[in-house]
């Protein structure tokens, strides 16, 4: 039984309607495609889900159990072979594995991810079709808590470069008012995410030529926990921030660094 079909037949059980299930939490027509298994739903969702209802998390995860053991695990391998892939630059990999993805029995947002990354290693992002495009962007968009939704902040993480500079400004508006001052609160999956949308963001801007200080942005990079986790993206804010002040000493320095320490290739694609 899948996730959308365990929830439906709780709800079933329980005699609500789908708006009645969910209130509070996402909206009725986001979650209405999760039952239909055409939306993933995040861990944080689904538990509150289940609390919300008084549903045993034991009993649900047993009702999913066998069809998620080996699929999910599967699809699992799949993409963190698919980042590392990505992280070295190595097409030819990213392709294979795009196709392995197409292939498994993994959601339209995983799917669409994979697409998503293959153009950007391969710097084909334009030729993504138009329909894929507006596919991505419903999926985002749709959803009235995007902000609040782990999945969709990572496909919007993968999909920035789709987006005309107004659009994304437009969306970037919308997260930095939500994050900016109060990230630190937020689970660490969440400001992860966060910093990863605020890096891409600042590599967009370079690559467009349009690189300029963004108090927000910088400040929540620079805000960021002194963890060992958010060393990466540190150092891309010292880079960026080296970038606007002209310090070419200083952000050469950087991509030496990390090209010395696991980042190669990573650091060739840094806009100068």
């Amino acid at each position: 039984m899948t996730i959308g079909e365990a929830l439906k037949k709780e709800r079933k059980d329980l005699g609500l309607t789908q708006a009645e299930f969910v209130s509070g939490v996402i909206t009725t027509a986001h979650y209405s495609k999760i039952e239909r298994d055409k939306h993933d739903i995040s861990a944080y969702d689904l538990f509150k889900i289940l609390t919300k209802n008084k549903i045993s998390f034991t009993d649900f995860i047993k009702e999913i159990k066998n069809q998620y053991e080996s699929d999910s695990s599967n699809n699992l391998d799949l993409n963190l072979e698919l980042v590392h892939a990505f992280y070295r630059l190595d097409r030819s990999k990213v392709k294979k594995l795009n196709i392995k993805i197409k292939e498994s029995n993994a959601s339209e947002e995983q799917k669409l991810r994979a697409i998503l990354i293959e153009a950007n290693v391969t710097n084909t992002i334009d030729d993504i079709p138009k329909s894929s495009q507006k596919k991505i962007k419903r999926i985002l968009f749709e959803n009235e808590n995007w902000l609040d939704d782990e999945l969709t902040l990572r496909l919007f993480c993968n999909s920035m470069l789709i987006f005309s500079p107004n659009e994304l400004n437009f969306y970037m508006n919308d997260l930095l008012n939500k994050y900016s001052k109060d990230l630190i609160q937020e689970d660490f999956q969440y400001q992860k995410l966060v910093a990863s949308i605020c890096v891409n963001f600042l590599y967009i801007e370079s690559s467009r030529d349009k690189l300029k200080y963004n108090s927000q942005v910088f400040s929540i990079l620079e805000k960021l926990p002194e963890m060992p986790e958010f060393f990466f993206y540190k150092t891309l804010h010292n880079y960026y921030l080296a970038l606007l002040n002209d310090d070419k000493q200083k952000s050469d320095s950087i991509k030496n660094f990390m090209s010395h320490n696991g980042l190669p290739n990573f650091s060739k694609i840094l806009p100068k």
